[in-house]
Order: structure tokens, then sequence, then C-alpha cells
């Protein structure tokens, strides 16, 4: 009996797992340069959301909620009832996956059509345009969301 708890338990441990990985990986990171400040879209696998900004002074969360998809359109629900439901396209282009912003209260970013995010990429495509999020990864997400990246105090202190 001993030997089919210890089975059972393995299996569950291992589903669990299993469930976690996939989870993580069915997750989506953003993020949109503004000169010396971004911001940065997380929607994870189980509907929620996440937008933090980072400028100089740190890190800071400025919206959560639910996240749901539609096709190509994406609609955001703040848990912040003051806060108003948003709405952005996912947009692919030249090897590229990002989001337009479609609504002018947006606290994901700025509207920036995809045709003229398109026509941004023509122009330079070793250039990604301002205000908008692009695809990242989950590394490059955890790395630079954390509060002490990347403003580190370099030389001798005095």
């Amino acid at each position: 009996m001993r030997k089919y708890a210890i089975l059972a338990t393995s299996v569950l441990f291992a589903t669990l797992l299993h469930c976690t990985v996939c989870a993580a990986q069915n997750a989506r990171y953003f993020k949109a340069e503004h000169g010396v400040a971004a911001t940065y879209v997380k929607l994870a696998a189980n509907g929620r959301y996440k937008v933090i900004d980072r400028e100089h002074m740190g890190v800071v969360l400025t919206d959560e909620g639910h996240w749901r998809q539609n096709g190509a359109l994406l609609t955001f629900s703040p848990t912040n009832p003051k806060k108003t439901a948003y709405q952005a396209t996912e947009n692919k282009y030249r090897g590229k996956v990002f989001l337009a912003i479609t609504s002018v209260d947006a606290a994901a970013g700025i509207v920036i059509t995809a045709e003229d995010t398109k026509k941004n990429l023509d122009a330079d495509p070793n250039y990604l345009p301002d205000h908008v999020l692009f695809k990242i990864s989950a590394k490059t997400y955890n790395t630079e969301t954390k509060e002490n990246y990347p403003f580190r105090y370099i030389g001798k202190e005095h």
C-alpha cells in the first residue's frame, strides 16, 4: 500500500510541476521604452496582468487586474474600480510581436496605431519605436523589474 501512496504522490507532484512550468511558459511579457523610463506588462496564463513602470526613482506597480483575448484584441479590466477597462491589439510584424494600445486612458501606454508602428519598423528595422510595447523574454522582465536593476552606484563611495 505504501508503494502506491508513494507512486500517487510522485504522479501528483509531477503533474503540479508540469502545470507550473506550462503556466510560466504561457505567460507573455512586453516592454515599452520611454527614454529614461520603461513600462512593462506581464500577461499571466491565469488571466491576470500587471503593468510596472520603471524610472530613475525605482519600480512602481501602476495597474493590475484581469485580461482576456478575443482574436488579436486584448481587453484589460483593472482591479481598481476607479480605473476603466482598456484595449490593445496584439500584432506580429517582421518577426516582432507588439501591443498597440487602442484606448485613450490606458494604464499600459498611449495610443499608437499598429500601422504607425509598422511604418516605423519599415523605416528602421533595427530600431524599436518608443512607447510601443514589444514582446520580451521572462528573463528580461524579471531582471529589469527588480528594484535594484540597473541603477547601481559605480565607483568609490565617499
